[in-house]
């Protein structure tokens, strides 16, 4: 675990005369004023999730919290949680905690693989707009550099204009020109080649469900403009969780449907989806009621609500799980989804797992894994041509109190530059076919790169 010198120049400092690695935080209420533009006050490297209500921004790097045996390591899973706990935070924003949450955030765009070494990082400056429109501010001093004095108004209304400015300052060009190069990492026959072979081993009784993901590199002529990327998501996905969060590969850019679990006090929440198909082009219709009775998709989806149920009942005074999944639909994709909700119950210390914790019990759920786990991943190592990296990874935040809400990291790309690798997944199971998996993996590239090159034909190019 590590702290780092601030480096967001965005609030003026005084020397708070803290020593060296201990963390403090304020937070506050913003005055009304000037508009702020979360997604170009994150610009291409910053932090920001926006579920459609609560939208939060994270600004430099305050703390980084480690993980180096990722999720399996339950000790460092323990002392990240506890280091953020830890930090004093004095908290004026006026309003119930229950409102707002705790001040102190902690995000964290996830590898796939739960032994991958790993990291959280505690922001210099995370703006949050709630649900009613209340706006705050936390600042978090990892080092004694010194932390604005909240008591002056004048600060205050100087960090909005300061954020405004920033925000500003990164507004974009727009979507980038030009014909798209779509370059594969295999063509389709070694995918189906892939599906075939995992089909076999289910029909070996080596498993009874895995995920195989596909991947190409997009290349445009210009940089991605992260955040006009960000609203084009917005307004195509307005039910889904839109996320951008830095990692070593790029920017982990996307808009997720997918709830791992999301923490408040008490509650737990989850909505596994698995079962896809094409969403009818007329929306007054009954929409796609045969992926309902889809025999194969219903087995894909049971395994993956199984698996939450079973992850979650040891940790739980109730838990109501759905009989029937419902539809979920996207913009151009539906989906079958269940949701899972529960109280949590207090172990032998009085506590109930925090948010991480429960990320470190679910992730990965057969929707992007496999069952068994362990016969899943070591299939997928053996057939992927690529390594996943955050791709189906969970990503999202956990703050001081606990709480947290965290994503399964679908439907997305990982941008660098001018570069964006898409991934794409679909869960095999006995009777899956290799074709129509294929094709699966076309229709969930299309939805994401409607995003990223709109108007643009996904052609993959067998040159490149």
């Amino acid at each position: 675990m590590t702290t780092r010198a601030p480096s967001a120049a965005v609030g003026p400092g005084r020397d708070a005369g803290l020593p060296a690695g201990q963390a403090v935080a304020v937070r506050f209420a913003l005055r009304p004023g000037a508009p702020i533009d979360p997604f170009a006050l994150a610009g291409g490297t910053g932090i920001v999730l926006s579920d459609g209500g609560r939208v939060v921004v994270g600004l430099g790097r305050a703390m980084t919290l480690d993980l180096p045996g990722g999720l399996d390591d339950g000790h460092a899973v323990d002392a990240v949680t506890a280091a953020l706990a830890a930090v004093t935070c004095d908290d004026r924003l006026g309003v119930p905690s229950a409102d707002a949450g705790h001040g102190v955030m902690a995000f964290g765009a996830l590898p796939f693989d739960r032994t991958a070494p790993t990291s959280l990082v505690v922001p210099e400056l995370t703006y949050a707009r709630e649900r009613d429109g209340t706006e705050w501010v936390t600042l978090v001093d990892a080092v004694g550099a010194g932390l604005p004095d909240a008591d002056d108004l004048a600060t205050a209304d100087d960090l909005r204009d300061r954020l405004v400015d920033r925000a500003g300052s990164r507004t974009g060009e727009g979507a980038a020109t030009g014909t798209p190069v779509v370059v594969p990492f295999a063509d389709d026959d070694a995918f189906e080649g892939s599906v075939a072979a995992a089909v076999d081993a289910i029909g070996q009784h080596d498993l009874v469900k895995v995920v195989l993901a596909r991947a190409v590199d997009v290349r445009l002529d210009s940089e991605v403009d992260v955040a006009d990327l960000l609203r084009r998501w917005v307004r195509l996905e307005p039910s889904c969780t839109v996320f951008s969060v830095p990692t070593p590969d790029g920017q982990f850019v996307g808009a997720s449907p997918e709830l791992l679990v999301e923490r408040e006090s008490t509650r737990v929440r989850s909505r596994p989806l698995a079962g896809t198909t094409d969403r009818f082009h007329d929306a007054g219709s009954g929409l796609p009621t045969a992926l309902l009775e889809s025999v194969k998709d219903g087995e894909e989806h049971r395994l993956v609500v199984d698996a939450i149920r079973d992850g979650l009942a040891p940790v739980t005074s109730d838990l109501h799980v759905p009989e029937r999944p419902e539809l979920v639909h996207l913009h151009t994709i539906t989906h079958l989804g269940t949701a899972v909700d529960g109280t949590l119950r207090a172990g032998p210390d009085g506590t109930v797992p925090t948010a991480l914790h429960l990320v470190a019990r679910l992730h990965p759920t057969p929707a992007v894994g496999g069952v068994p786990r362990a016969a899943a991943t070591e299939l997928i190592g053996r057939l992927e041509p690529t390594p996943r990296g955050t791709y189906a990874g969970p990503v999202g935040w956990v703050d001081g109190a606990g709480d947290g809400r965290w994503m399964v990291g679908i439907r997305a790309l990982t941008v660098d530059g001018a570069t964006a690798r898409m991934t794409a997944g679909v869960g095999i199971v006995a009777g899956s076919d290799p074709h129509t998996e294929l094709e699966e993996t076309r229709l969930k590239f299309r939805a994401v790169f409607e995003a990223l090159a709109p108007g643009a034909d996904f052609e993959p190019s067998a040159n490149a």
